[in-house]
């Protein structure tokens, strides 16, 4: 009887012994695996914050971020780089080579005080931005961190200068742009990225709105006496004064400063500048 029952307690610890081996390692147990039969597979992370650290070839999907621009791949240890669709054909030399181009100065919240912006923005894939006749590459992105506890509003722009700018009406720190206080819309002559609401010193995860738009350009083309000219992407437009005679004030004496052209009146006199310096009027009267 004690044979039978130390046979027994033998075959319990085998079974027990078998039971903890269940487990498969798909790496080397397992062959042609095809998974395009289960109902559901949901093999990416996902969260709305990117993980602090990451090992090359990892995967993450930020539910957080604008749709089609959520799946983040770990490009080298502890950075995660935002996956986009490559150049058409294959070549290597065309097509849209980022998610809006198609991902150019696109705004993403990374956590809940940190914007960041333009992260695909290099100089293999300049985030080009055109004022008038100029063109201001921008080649590196940026990070807007809040702080404190207010609420408000941020106003993600290029300004005419070519500086990516975050306006704000909170507390804002930024690396690698300028940070714009006390600002509660776009300024006129810039160009406008994206807003983002905050609340309690918090970026909103659905207060972000695109405000990217097809680039687009006017070209102003000097005419007969009027001269076009360009000022950190501001078109000024003015007349030519060897073509344009300009008014001015009275003339003292007939060589009071002026430029050949420059004319004046009075209740007596027109006066005309015949050359540098040299002034000629003639006598009104009525009729």
């Amino acid at each position: 009887m004690r044979q039978k029952y130390i046979f027994l307690l033998l075959a319990l610890l085998a079974a027990t012994s078998c039971f903890s081996q269940t487990l498969v390692d798909l790496r080397t147990q397992s062959k042609t695996v095809d998974f395009s039969a289960l109902p559901s597979t949901r093999p990416v992370q996902v969260g709305t914050t990117l993980p602090a650290t990451c090992q090359v070839g990892q995967l993450f999907f930020n539910s957080a971020s604008p749709s089609g621009a959520n799946l983040y791949g770990c490009s080298a240890p502890n950075i995660w780089t935002v996956e986009s669709g490559g150049n058409s054909g294959g070549s290597g030399t065309s097509g849209a080579s980022m998610a809006s181009q198609l991902g150019d100065l696109q705004a993403i919240r990374t956590s809940g005080t940190v914007l960041t912006i333009g992260a695909n923005c290099s100089a293999s894939t300049p985030c080009n931005v055109r004022f008038g006749g100029l063109v201001y590459s921008i080649t590196a992105g940026a990070t807007a961190t809040l702080s404190g506890t207010s609420s408000g509003m941020l106003y993600v722009y290029v300004s005419n200068t070519g500086m990516l700018t975050v306006g704000n009406n909170v507390t804002v720190a930024c690396n690698g742009c300028a940070a714009q206080s006390n600002v509660t819309s776009f300024p006129t002559d810039s160009v406008p990225i994206a807003t983002w609401t905050v609340s309690n010193g918090q970026l909103d995860q659905t207060g972000g709105q695109d405000y990217r738009a097809v680039l687009s350009t006017k070209n102003l083309t000097a005419g007969p006496g009027v001269i076009v000219a360009d000022t950190n992407g501001t078109a000024v437009i003015s007349a030519d004064s060897s073509l344009i005679g300009f008014h001015i004030g009275v003339p003292p004496s007939s060589t009071s400063a002026c430029t050949a052209g420059n004319w004046s009146y009075d209740a007596n006199y027109f006066y005309v500048c015949v050359a540098t310096n040299t002034w000629k009027r003639s006598a009104l009267s009525s009729w």
